[in-house]
């Protein structure tokens, strides 16, 4: 997967807002059939991703691999900036 500029910046503005430690990242997780998002602590084998020095997105391997050849990147809607795969 890659990850945008405009969303690893989205990330650490949401784990900034959210007073998370350093150590946090944003984790994508399984909910049904939807991605999710939650907060965790990295986890040996998952694929991270930086901002400015902070890893601000985490991947398990099952994750990640589902996500292969996907792009994460930022689109407006009426609610404001929101994460989008494409």
């Amino acid at each position: 997967m890659t990850l945008t500029d405009g969303a690893a910046e989205h990330l650490s503005e949401l784990l900034v807002a959210a007073e998370a430690p350093k150590e946090v990242a944003v984790r994508f997780v399984r909910d049904g059939q939807e991605l999710a998002m939650t907060m965790d602590n990295e986890r040996p084998g998952d694929a991270t991703f930086a901002h400015e020095g902070r890893t601000v997105l985490l991947l398990d391997s099952e994750i990640s691999e589902a996500l292969a050849g996907r792009t994460l990147g930022i689109e407006d809607s009426e609610e404001g900036a929101r994460l989008a795969l494409s």
